[in-house]
């Protein structure tokens, strides 16, 4: 029975990194990138290389399955089969000959009787398969041309100027440039000046200068007495008097709705009172502020419709401001 195990081999490297040849030794797969061969003038895709490892001379089934498979034979009968065709692997070899695996490479012992392998270059890379060798030659360029040179620069040359010369001219710049400044001068004041006198002279006489008699210029130029501090006492009943203050900010109720008054807190720093006001604001409701004395109370104004909204109210301020937000007026 004729087996062609050469094309078995070549048809297992495709799928596996090493077949073996068992008590012979073992063809190896590895992974090389693309290659430049720079004096053959060739670029290599990426593929497989095929070497012999004389020192794998293990079994590893490969080739006793596929014999298996092919002629329907049993295990015992396939590894038999595979090792007369081993036995005539090493005769030939031994005898100087050149053992041919198709696709694969070939097979033979040099002067000094060692084992060497010429490999087919067949590419076993399934991903790049079929991807020819392609040659390249270098570019022929032209040789380039000499750059051209640039044209000297001539030198300009000034003229001499005596220095009589150069002095009368220097004087003649100055006396044009205090001239300018001079006749700038006098148009800024005739322009300028004819206007503050205008104005000036069309200043309103006061009206209590207006029908009064010399002697009773001295009593109407008399400066008017300045109004007294008011006492403490008094900024107390002012403020019972008008609760708001004169810095309260009220919002005008729309018809059916009322007004209510959250205090946040009271401040006798104004820049505090600021700060707050700005919070409030950017938390989406309308300021309330309101003097008492040297300290200010700062608050939140709406207006509602029901006193649920009043209490949902108070419980949003609490949580964005203080705990201590309590309903002021209502």
């Amino acid at each position: 029975m004729e087996m062609d195990i050469g094309n078995y081999i070549s048809t297992l490297l495709y799928e596996n990194k090493t077949v073996a040849l068992p008590g012979l030794g073992s063809f190896e797969a590895a992974y090389q990138p693309a290659l430049i061969d720079q004096v053959q003038g060739a670029l290599h895709p990426p593929g497989k290389t095929i070497s012999f490892n004389a020192n794998l001379v293990g079994d590893d089934g490969l080739l006793v399955g596929m014999i298996q498979d092919r002629y329907a034979l049993s295990a015992n009968d396939a590894a038999q089969m595979l090792e007369g065709y081993v036995h005539q692997i090493r005769e030939a070899i031994a005898g100087r000959e050149i053992v041919v695996f198709p696709k694969v490479g070939r097979l033979y012992k040099d002067y000094e009787n060692n084992l060497q392998f010429l490999p087919d270059g067949n590419n076993y890379d399934i991903d790049s398969y079929g991807l020819p060798t392609v040659n390249f030659y270098p570019v022929a360029r032209s040789s380039r041309t000499p750059p051209v040179k640039a044209a000297p620069k001539k030198k300009v040359v000034r003229p001499v100027v005596p220095k009589a010369a150069e002095a009368a001219n220097n004087g003649l710049i100055a006396a044009i440039a205090a001239a300018t400044i001079v006749v700038g001068v006098a148009v800024y004041f005739l322009i300028f000046g004819a206007d503050q006198q205008q104005e000036q002279g069309m200043q309103p006489v006061p009206t209590s200068r207006v029908n009064v008699r010399p002697g009773d210029d001295e009593e109407a130029t008399a400066q008017p007495e300045e109004p007294s501090t008011p006492s403490r006492e008094e900024e107390k009943t002012a403020l019972q008097e008008d609760p708001a203050g004169s810095d309260t900010e009220r919002p005008t109720p729309a018809p059916g709705q009322q007004s209510y008054v959250i205090i946040v807190g009271v401040f006798g720093n104004p820049e505090n009172v600021k700060n707050l006001i700005d919070d409030i604001y950017d938390a989406g409701y309308e300021p309330y502020t309101e003097k008492a004395g040297s300290l200010t109370k700062v608050g939140v104004q709406r207006t509602y419709r029901s006193e649920a909204e009043i209490e949902a109210a108070i419980q949003d301020v609490r949580k964005r401001f203080t705990k201590d937000a309590k309903l002021y007026r209502w």
